[in-house]
């Protein structure tokens, strides 16, 4: 096929029925943008392709480029005047024996369809040839295809009145056209007298009309569905979503409800993996065998090791997790985040750009910024790594078999070196050597009898610490409220 066919791929409109004020082929379909879909399908078939850009050409071509996917590019004018115009734009470019049309539109197309059209259009010495689909519905926007004894042709949407029960057929928007028939009859073309537009569409009824022969093929119409608006956006995401997730399930993964799951394009998932309701799994994430991701928790650019648990609400992007692991709930994992092999990661922790070592455990409400984490290393609840000082990001170091304590405040830069601990509520600020026990907390000062002195002012005195307390006398003395012209400051 390569040796003899060009693709053209239409993508020069405004998009105006999207309503967003940006290219619709930008839009992305789980994960990749709709124009992606178009030139990835023809890289596959090793077909050359140029595209034909206009509204927001360079958003477009540099989608493109951040996808790799290379092409030629022809400008067609900013006041657009059709498909037809915008095929005549590409004339220069005209180098094949035949030439691929269609629509940048298209995310749902397959290489199957590619492959039977351009079969077809050979074996038949068709002059033109094109893809249709079964559709009766007459609110369609979609232009039908006309047939006759003798004759073929397609009549847009607008221009159509007849039963759509006897033309049942739509046109899909992908045409193989032969080059020499092409740049005969392609000046034929004339302006719509409805829309002022040239439409490829008419080459088909030039083709008939001079007894050139037409080819069609017939397709799925889910394969083949466009996207002009928000709700065909909305289908075709659906269907695309529910082919991956056909795919994971026939490959050993289970999901527990399948439809409340949003799926990117480019994801792994390995067998026996579970996969719970509201799970997102994003673009570039790898996800090991025998893993369990928990109800509505989120994951981006990220790869899971094998039998690892990623719990509730659990947010994780473009980080590392290892093999039997277990991370949340209501964890955030942030970027350049390596957690190792048996590490705990537990409730409300949020780490970034950190490594933590394997066995490893930070369970309870901590911050870890910027840090190195060794094996066996035990984050006492309430840490906080003091990473950012306003000005630069430091590093702090903790290595292997250190117990850090709990409500403990770490300001890097700072190194904690094997075996040492650190005492709850404790601020670090100075390395700390091997097997040491560090200890840095203000001085605890207990004024003894200032309960009694202070109630003494104020003519109630507490009976909550008596044996013969009541309490009717307990509830009292805790509804006490001190004014603010109670003498506290003078007895500090």
């Amino acid at each position: 096929m390569k040796q003899n066919i060009q693709a053209i791929v239409l993508a020069a409109g405004k998009s105006t029925r999207l309503k967003t004020g940006r290219s619709k082929l930008i839009e992305e379909i789980c994960g990749q943008p709709m124009i992606v879909f178009s030139t990835k399908l023809l890289k596959s078939l090793n077909i050359p392709t140029t595209v034909v850009v206009g509204h927001q050409k360079e958003l477009i071509a540099s989608t493109l480029k951040t996808y790799k996917q290379q092409a030629d590019f022809v400008t067609q004018d900013a006041k657009s005047k059709g498909t037809g115009h915008a095929l005549l734009c590409t004339k220069e470019q005209w180098n094949k024996e035949h030439i691929l049309v269609l629509n940048g539109d298209m995310p749902l197309i397959t290489s199957e369809i590619i492959q039977s059209l351009y079969t077809k259009h050979i074996e038949s010495h068709a002059a033109i040839s094109f893809v249709m689909a079964h559709n009766a519905d007459p609110t369609t926007s979609y232009g039908r295809v006309v047939k006759t004894d003798s004759a073929i042709k397609i009549v847009e949407a607008k221009e159509f009145n007849e039963d759509t029960s006897e033309h049942c057929c739509i046109n899909a928007g992908i045409y193989l056209i032969k080059r020499d028939f092409l740049e005969e009859h392609s000046t034929s073309l004339k302006q719509n007298a409805v829309s002022s537009e040239y439409h490829i569409t008419d080459l088909v009824a030039i083709a008939s009309e001079n007894n050139y022969t037409v080819s069609t093929t017939i397709a799925p119409f889910d394969h083949i569905r466009g996207v002009n608006n928000q709700h065909e956006l909305w289908a075709a995401e659906q269907i695309q979503r529910s082919n991956i997730i056909k795919h994971w399930m026939e490959n050993g993964v289970r999901f527990s409800v399948a439809h409340n799951v949003h799926i990117d394009l480019d994801v792994e998932i390995g067998a026996g993996t579970y996969i719970g309701c509201g799970v997102h799994i994003l673009y570039g994430s790898k996800i090991g065998n025998n893993c369990k991701i928990h109800e509505y928790s989120s994951l981006e650019g990220t790869v899971v090791g094998d039998n690892t648990e990623i719990m509730p609400f659990t947010i994780v992007k473009n980080a590392t997790v290892g093999n039997n692991c277990q991370v949340g709930p209501f964890a955030h994992i942030q970027e350049e985040t390596i957690i190792e092999d048996s590490a705990i990661i537990g409730n409300f922790v949020e780490i970034k750009r950190s490594t933590i070592g394997s066995h490893s455990k930070a369970k309870h409400l901590s911050y870890i910024g910027d840090t190195e984490i060794g094996t066996s290393v035990n984050i006492g609840a309430g840490t906080i790594t003091c990473n950012f000082d306003g000005k630069n990001k430091n590093k702090t170091v903790i290595k292997d078999n250190v117990f850090i304590g709990s409500n403990n405040t770490i300001v890097a830069p700072v190194t904690i070196e094997q075996n040492s601990f650190t005492a709850a509520g404790s601020t670090i600020t100075k390395d700390i050597p091997c097997d040491t026990l560090a200890i840095e907390r203000g001085t605890q000062m207990n004024k003894i009898g200032y309960t009694k002195k202070l109630f003494k002012k104020k003519q109630t005195e507490p009976t909550y610490c008596k044996t013969t307390d009541t309490k009717k006398e307990r509830t009292e003395f805790m509804g006490a409220v001190r004014t603010s012209n109670d003498p506290i400051e003078n007895d500090l």
